[in-house]
């Protein structure tokens, strides 16, 4: 996304300040006596899931307090970015649990200067994160890959990688060279871009629509050009939490 008001091209706006995570174990392994003799519940759904889940009747420990998360999510994991006043929102790792969703961790975020957009209303250079539920893609950054992230992807950016932005057409939303003729925003940004992942918004590819809009480390601008930012430990913290499953970011105002 073009930088807001009067930065430059060369600094990328989006950025956060770190919150209390909220985190704890997972429930320990039932012993195999406890097992056997079971409540009727836990026999209902068999012997694998008590293993797995712990107690199936009962909520993980490692889960906090329900997520606001929109209708359209799908994915077991779904990151919830909820604005709470201007460019500031709250950013929680949520996870599917008894048909809701629940809080393992939670951070203060920012997004766009002027606020997260209605839906469908999101356009090219209006400052503003869109709204939706949006796959997370694959993880970059200016630093070399962290042992945080589990993606099956990460590309480490250098001074020859662009976003291509703007009017352009020819593959409009990716992530291209500068020695091959594609032009855009710099992806060789820090810290914004030290690591970051990609949200797939406007998969189409639709210019005017919007572009470049990612998961990354705050600036200390307290605010982006549409991105989502966080703190560098809290997208570490991320990262990890994701593992390697499909997960999505669900943004709402």
């Amino acid at each position: 996304m073009k930088p807001a008001h009067s930065q430059s091209r060369a600094a990328h706006p989006c950025s956060l300040t770190t919150r209390r995570w909220l985190t704890s174990g997972f429930a320990a392994a039932l012993a195999t006596g406890a097992l056997l003799a079971g409540t009727s519940a836990q026999a209902a759904v068999g012997l694998g899931a008590g293993l797995v889940d712990g107690n199936a009747t009962q909520k993980p420990d490692h889960l906090g307090e329900k997520c606001s998360v929109s209708s359209a999510a799908t994915a077991k994991k779904v990151i919830a970015v909820n604005g709470t006043d201007g460019s500031t929102a709250t950013v929680e790792a949520c996870e599917r649990w008894d048909d809701n969703y629940y809080a393992a961790m939670s951070a203060d975020g920012y997004v766009g200067a002027n606020g997260i957009a209605d839906d469908g209303a999101k356009r090219e250079g209006d400052g503003m994160t869109p709204s939706g539920v949006y796959r997370m893609g694959y993880g970059f950054g200016v630093k070399a890959e962290p042992e945080q992230f589990h993606g099956s992807k990460y590309v480490k950016t250098t001074e020859d990688d662009i976003w291509v932005d703007g009017d352009a057409v020819e593959k409009h939303n990716t992530m291209q060279k500068k020695s091959e003729g594609y032009t855009g925003e710099s992806m060789y940004q820090s810290p914004a871009y030290d690591l970051g992942q990609v949200i797939d918004y406007n998969s189409a590819a639709t210019p005017g629509k919007g572009s470049a809009i990612f998961l990354h480390v705050n600036t200390g601008s307290q605010q982006t050009a549409g991105c989502v930012s966080v703190s560098e430990p809290d997208l570490l913290r991320i990262f990890d939490w994701e593992d390697d499953s499909s997960v999505e970011m669900a943004i709402s105002s």
